[in-house]
């Protein structure tokens, strides 16, 4: 089981032994080192694998590990909440869902049977359900799911996508920045594949984690164990026999896909991808960026992002 203070003190290693893992999206076990630290300034290898350049902590945290984690740390580390959504939270969920729906409308033009994998507080599905909409949400955190039947009176299966079994096909799956924190990415969309009808739709956003002009260490997370870029996640997507919607336009990570219509050609990816991913994402010392200031800024815009949430 973590405890707090050991979790969060910087420069050193997280308190989980982990496992090596093979990479979910082309089973190759090669990798290169990307970082070797991440946002908390505590020490977590990132690595990207040599064959397709997918990125991944490496050790990955086992199942248990990450099962404690969720139950303990997560809420409290991640989004400065503990039992149930804070104001800010529930603020800026109401307004990502409206905007979700809007993008979806194509869609949406007649009621839907609609899934939201990683329901959160069940904001969205509350919005999705007065519009006229079935919907359903899958949620592993209690107290979450909970609150969302409570406060919006909507159904959400309490428990990890490996142990559920959904109710039926669905014509729209929408799935907001869960992806990247889970062991099995690919195996967890072609489960979603699986549960859309023939014409059905899969929404998928995930934090894109192409280069930047950010220190590469404070791209990185603990909770975050896959990291994607627009093009790992069309391949992710392929393996799992989804395609991207023409009807939408893909935003860099944010893309509607579809079943793929015809059989998918063998992916083939270029030679030492690894290498080439890792050249691009500099390293950055961490002492130089404590030492450089640069850190006021960014905790400035984090209170005001913050005040802003909480004053709706």
């Amino acid at each position: 089981m973590f405890d707090v203070v050991p979790f969060i003190v910087p420069f050193t290693r997280y308190p989980y032994s982990g496992s090596p893992v093979a990479c979910d999206l082309c089973g190759a076990a090669d990798h290169v080192t990307v970082c070797t630290h991440d946002r908390r300034l505590k020490k977590l290898e990132t690595v990207a694998c040599a064959q397709c350049g997918l990125m991944r902590t490496n050790p990955m945290p086992t199942e248990q590990e990450i099962v404690d984690y969720y139950k303990n740390l997560y809420r409290l580390d991640y989004g400065m909440t503990s039992t149930k959504p804070s104001r800010r939270h529930l603020n800026r969920s109401h307004r990502q869902a409206a905007n979700r729906l809007a993008l979806l409308a194509p869609v949406l033009s007649k009621p839907a049977r609609i899934l939201d994998f990683g329901s959160g507080a069940g904001v969205f599905l509350h919005h999705a359900k007065q519009a006229g909409h079935t919907v359903i949400g899958v949620e592993p955190g209690k107290e979450f799911a909970r609150f969302a039947a409570s406060e919006f009176g909507v159904d959400v299966i309490n428990d990890v996508w490996e142990k559920t079994a959904l109710p039926g096909k669905f014509d729209v799956i929408t799935t907001v920045e869960v992806i990247e924190h889970l062991r099995r990415p690919v195996l967890a969309l072609r489960w979603l594949a699986d549960a859309l009808k023939e014409d059905g739709v899969l929404y998928v956003t995930v934090p894109d984690m192409s280069p930047n002009d950010r220190e590469t260490f404070r791209r990185f997370h603990f909770a975050h164990l896959y990291q994607f870029t627009p093009q790992t996640l069309i391949w992710a997507a392929a393996q799992a026999g989804l395609e991207p919607d023409p009807r939408f336009q893909p935003k860099r990570t944010q893309i509607v896909f579809r079943k793929t219509r015809t059989p998918p050609a063998p992916l083939i990816f270029p030679k030492a991808q690894g290498l080439e991913v890792a050249k691009l994402y500099p390293h950055s010392s961490v002492a130089g960026y404590i030492f450089s200031l640069r850190w006021l800024g960014s905790l400035v815009f984090r209170i005001r992002k913050t005040l802003r949430d909480s004053l709706g």
